[in-house]
């Protein structure tokens, strides 16, 4: 992730620039009527309106609004999903918090079911979908889903890595405008090059310095030295590690950044599932069964001594159910406990067995760093028939099929509330019927949020994958356009099995 510290600009570059010269065949008043119309073209491209505080981008201004804005945050957002309009009153309040900034940063939305070539361009596979853009390269967004998660992201990302302190009256001041963050208190002149590093990595937790030896008195320290503050557990601890490992700064701040024990929810899911290490989820309702498994579950994480994470889900949020969903949950199953290995990447699952209580979840814990345990699983039911051109694959039945070496198999992972997978569906069959008489191809799909696969990455809807006869240990992501004829023409190419053309059908 890149760390810039950005300059906001004025308008946008040509703002009112002149014709180079009239042209000839134009009387005097339609030729300045040309010109008003092209300058309030370019005023319009150059000033988006603002809702709420949040400029609203369309293809007309996008471009230009993006080369205005050194540093600028844009949310690709659908008028009908639940998660965006959740997400809309923090990103509002964050962007007014943001406008005081100095210099101001700018955030900025658009519709990605009106502005298609837009959510194309710029990789929209969900909503919210958050890219920032830094002198108009963007990246993606991790932070939370809360008014001041965004404004610390953004704001470390704008800024230089750590803030200077003059004095302990400032000190103060930056512990309470930061709900967690890392004071480092210095010799006048001392290198500070390894904190500031370890500074850089760490998005969402703010920095700061002193070398006022008053703010190493306030807090105790030796220089070089480091306190970390935070609203959990003992709310404040020192760092005893090498000051000359960035590694060991930034692993020290990981570790307490979070309480021991985490309540997921809007603003922590993006922190839990990008910190890296694995994550123990208990997920229950709010009855005496629930209360009981959480309280088994504290005490377990006293004992794990940060080596994990660990979390605590509701049932009844949507962000809940979607978690559920997403680990294999069931509601009758509650309270239930699942632990997250590598949520970064693949995301293995594994699943506690029988009765929640110190000591089973500390036997699950000792099994999974044993490496003793089985990943989870989920699968649908199997079909009882397959009445369509496009075969419907489950868990259970994936390798049965996609590993077959007598056919060459291309998969569409899919999710039933996804929009892009909808508007493919008619095309992903029309490509399945064209190929019918082709007894050496399967055109499959699956839904992910019902199934899992071991060793399958599904990093957005839709994914698809195509296992050749001959190489199946190498999917292939398709990347050709999603038109029936381009995905003709590319499983013409990739396909290790060839196929007669004479055999596709022309009646659909």
């Amino acid at each position: 992730w890149l760390k810039v510290l950005a300059r906001v600009g004025g308008p946008g570059a040509g703002f009112g620039a002149r014709p180079r010269s009239r042209p000839r065949a134009m009387g005097r008043p339609l030729a300045l009527l040309a010109c008003c119309s092209a300058l309030l073209t370019q005023v319009a491209a150059a000033d988006p309106v603002e809702e709420d505080g949040v400029l609203v981008l369309d293809e007309k201004n996008f471009e230009a609004t993006i080369k205005s804005n050194p540093f600028i945050l844009v949310e690709f957002y659908a008028p009908w999903c639940g998660h965006c309009k959740q997400f809309a009153p923090e990103y509002a309040a964050a962007a007014k918090q943001l406008k005081t900034a100095s210099p101001p940063i700018p955030l900025a939305k658009v519709d990605a079911t009106a502005e298609h070539k837009l959510a194309e361009d710029h990789g929209v596979r969900g909503y919210p979908t958050i890219r920032l853009f830094i002198d108009g390269k963007d990246q993606e967004y991790t932070g939370g889903r809360t008014e001041q998660s965004i404004v610390t992201w953004v704001l470390k990302k704008a800024g230089p890595p750590a803030i200077p302190l003059v004095d302990a009256a400032g000190a103060e001041a930056f512990e309470k405008e930061n709900r967690i963050g890392v004071i480092g208190v210095f010799e006048e002149g001392a290198s500070r090059t390894v904190f500031e590093t370890a500074a850089r990595q760490i998005e969402d937790v703010m920095f700061a310095y002193s070398t006022a030896p008053a703010v190493a008195g306030k807090y105790g320290l030796q220089t070089p030295g480091l306190r970390m503050f935070f609203p959990h557990d003992e709310t404040a601890v020192s760092f005893t590690g090498n000051m000359q490992s960035a590694e060991d700064i930034e692993a020290w701040v990981k570790a307490h950044r979070h309480p021991m024990v985490t309540a997921f929810d809007g603003d922590t899911a993006a922190q839990l599932f990008g910190d890296g290490r694995p994550i123990l989820f208990l997920f229950r309702d709010k009855d005496e069964k629930g209360e009981a498994a959480e309280g088994e579950l504290r005490k377990t994480a006293v004992g794990l001594q940060r080596r994990l994470l660990v979390s605590i889900a509701g049932s009844s949020e949507p962000m809940d159910q979607r978690l559920m969903d997403y680990v294999s949950v069931e509601p009758e199953e509650l309270p239930t406990v699942r632990l997250v290995s590598n949520p970064m990447a693949s995301m293995v699952k594994y699943k506690l067995e029988g009765e929640v209580t110190e000591a089973t979840l500390s036997a699950f814990v000792r099994d999974f760093e044993a490496q003793r345990l089985k990943p989870h699983l989920k699968s649908e039911a199997v079909p009882a028939s397959q009445p369509g051109p496009v075969h419907v694959l489950v868990g259970s039945t994936f390798d049965s099929v996609v590993k077959d070496t007598n056919k060459d198999v291309l998969v569409e992972f899919y999710a039933p509330w996804c929009g892009h997978c909808k508007k493919l569906e008619p095309v992903y069959r029309d490509v399945a019927k064209k190929l019918e008489n082709v007894g050496t191809m399967v055109i499959a799909k699956m839904d992910a949020t019902a199934n899992d696969v071991e060793g399958v990455d599904i990093e957005g809807f839709p994914t698809i994958k195509f296992w050749r006869a001959n190489k199946k240990d190498e999917p292939v992501d398709y990347d050709g356009d999603r038109d029936v004829d381009s995905f003709i023409n590319w499983l013409e190419e990739k396909a290790a099995l060839p196929f007669n053309r004479d055999d596709l059908k022309t009646e659909l």
